[in-house]
């Protein structure tokens, strides 16, 4: 079962960073090199949060120290950007795989913009997205939506989409938890978070 950490702490930084698989074709004799876009890319986030009192980092240790096995979820913020009122968006269609996605239930004239993050949900997972090309609703649909990256895990018909509120999901990297407790007796706290698929 997921776990969602506390949203109490504001981070210091973010990096979030796309995990590629694409690859890289080079021909054995001379020639251009091809890059192929392949399926299977999904987002990580190098999280440092604010030193915080201790008591304080008590829910955000044992919700990371919890994590031995299940993914954590952790809301992505988006500063300055205004998300407006996109209204109910939802999947329009089943089957949909590859970099343009449908959706209806939008707000009417509603505009996904470049670079704006939300989450897809599939069996009960989070996905991340980005848009990558700015587009209106019209009237509530919004047709082939240009996204990265591709879709991963085709999501159901209707499928509530999450653009208010996006979150990364995924396994805390690597094998160990830690954090500090400086002579002020304030805690840091720094972790990765990877999409599974």
């Amino acid at each position: 079962m997921p776990i969602t950490l506390p949203t109490t702490a504001v981070p210091v930084s973010i990096t979030t960073r796309l995990v590629s698989h694409r690859r890289n074709l080079r021909p054995t004799f001379n020639g251009p090199e091809t890059r192929v876009r392949r399926l299977g890319s999904r987002w990580a986030a190098d999280i440092e949060m604010q030193p915080m009192p201790y008591t304080e980092a008590m829910a955000y240790v044992a919700a990371l120290t919890s994590a031995e096995a299940d993914t954590v979820v952790f809301e992505l913020p988006q500063p300055e950007f205004v998300v407006g009122v996109p209204g109910s968006p939802l999947v329009n269609g089943a089957s949909q795989l590859g970099s343009l996605l449908d959706l209806d239930g939008f707000a009417p004239s509603y505009v996904a913009t470049v670079g704006q993050w939300f989450n897809l949900t599939v069996s009960g997972q989070l996905y991340l997205y980005q848009v990558a090309t700015e587009k209106m609703a019209s009237a509530d649909v919004m047709a082939d939506l240009a996204i990265n990256p591709m879709i991963r895990r085709s999501p159901d018909d209707n499928s509530a989409v999450n653009f208010t509120a996006p979150k990364i999901e995924g396994f805390l990297s690597g094998d160990e938890t830690s954090w500090t407790l400086d002579r002020g007796m304030f805690v840091g706290l720094s972790f990765t978070i990877t999409e599974r698929e």
